[in-house]
């Protein structure tokens, strides 16, 4: 009997330390919002809900499995600070369903922790995603149940598990062009038989030892193919505090993910390794890789470089070329951001040229401001349309005039083509290290 009050003052205790418990509106909240009716554990305040997979039958070595024996998908809620709530999941996947879950739960707010398998010789093959967040139970609860639904849109979809990513297959003779892909990807690489492989290293300690980039402290990655298309396969190295940033760019520019895991144990820092895949134009695909890379570079603070567009009225051409630059930068993650001025800046932003950005997703803030001095020696690159800068003393080291550009006003789409053609011409002298 003292023992048993000793374990009841013990719960009480350690209750008390770690705060409120889920409250029962919570757990309510959580259950209506998944779409399950959870467990709750008293004793670890976790409130679970899971959910077999009775929509596939699975084997192993060609026995059927249960869901019992580990083909259900669960979520764990417990409290967090100031009333919201944490939570930790695994779910299971087939290979087709695995890329949509994780774009749906990066977009809802939770994180990927891992991706793997937990058999051999299953049938059809079943990979294991982890995730984690925490907020109001308002938002997480609800991102769980997005990720199922992500899920199940695949299954209705089709109820066979696709026998191969989406796309069409990359010839077997390759012939991929190197400078243009070292010029992205910012390395020297080694061509093999018009195969291209790109290695960047990293740096850990283990057991007091430095160990880098022939030990395996890596990101790499292999092009076959062609320059039109191709498919692009390799690994990701990242510290702990890395791997969100990059599972969204890599995810963002379509590149599939097919493993998360650890390669070492006991290393200083902690890295965390992702294998991935994709299919499509080279180029795109190491624009993606990029944009993966800066997310890690970001983490260093490094400041972009500024290009200053610069037209008469600063309300059309240099507006257009700024949009267009930032847009692309994006896509290829570059460092790089473009301003619009004006010499004798209008009062507003030409509305035809609203209209066109509008019609693509852009939104243009702001109005015409006037060019000063300070902005073209503050700015890398400056490019002017027709029009004459501010005295400075000097003419800018990096400064280009493109003074052959349509007239917006009489066809913006077709001013905006020949603004899409030299700032994409401008970014691969940028990205070759020419400007």
């Amino acid at each position: 009997m003292k023992t048993l009050l000793l374990n009841i003052l013990a719960v009480c205790l350690c209750s008390s330390l770690s705060g409120a418990s889920l409250t029962e509106a919570q757990k309510t909240a959580i259950d209506r919002a998944t779409g399950a009716k959870g467990v709750y554990t008293a004793p670890e305040d976790t409130h679970k809900v899971s959910f077999p997979r009775t929509d596939v039958k699975f084997t192993v070595e060609g026995r059927a499995m249960s869901p019992f024996l580990g083909f259900s998908s669960w979520a764990a809620f417990t409290s967090a600070d100031r009333g919201g709530v944490m939570v930790m999941g695994d779910i299971v996947l087939l290979e087709d369903e695995v890329n949509p879950a994780m774009t749906a739960a990066l977009d809802a707010g939770l994180e990927v922790t891992a991706l793997h398998n937990h058999f051999f010789f299953d049938s059809p093959r079943v990979m294991y995603m982890h995730i984690g967040g925490h907020g109001s139970v308002e938002t997480v609860a609800p991102a769980v149940k997005k990720v199922l639904d992500a899920v199940a849109s695949v299954r209705n979809a089709s109820a066979s598990p696709a026998p191969r990513f989406a796309g069409k297959a990359v010839e077997d003779k390759s012939a991929i062009s190197a400078p243009a892909l070292d010029a992205i990807l910012g390395v020297k690489g080694e061509s093999n038989n018009g195969m291209y492989k790109a290695v960047i290293g990293r740096d850990a300690r283990m057991h007091g030892m430095k160990v880098s980039k022939q030990m395996g402290v890596n990101t790499w990655a292999a092009f076959a193919g062609s320059d039109d298309y191709a498919l692009v396969d390799g690994d990701y190295a990242m510290t702990t505090g890395e791997l969100q940033g990059v599972l969204k760019a890599l995810r963002k520019g379509g590149i599939n993910i097919v493993a998360i895991h650890n390669h070492m144990t006991n290393e200083e820092p902690q890295y965390v390794f992702l294998h991935y895949w994709g299919k499509g134009p080279a180029k795109e695909l190491a624009y993606t890789l990029r944009a993966a890379l800066n997310t890690q570079m970001q983490r260093a603070a490094i400041a972009p470089k500024e290009v200053l567009f610069v037209c008469e009225h600063g309300a059309a051409k240099s507006v257009l070329a700024a949009a267009e630059l930032n847009r692309m930068a994006e896509q290829r993650g570059l460092a790089i951001r473009g301003v619009y001025r004006g010499t004798n800046p209008d009062d507003a932003i030409a509305p035809a040229v609203v209209a066109s950005l509008s019609r693509d997703g852009i939104a243009v803030e702001g109005k015409p401001v006037k060019v000063t001095a300070a902005d073209v020696e503050h700015a890398n690159t400056v490019v002017t349309f027709a029009c004459k800068l501010p005295d400075t003393g000097r003419k800018h080291a990096q400064q280009f005039d493109w003074n052959e550009i349509p007239s917006p006003t009489a066809d913006v789409e077709a001013a905006r083509r020949e603004i899409r053609r030299q700032v994409g011409e401008l970014l691969d002298k940028m990205q070759a290290g020419q400007h």
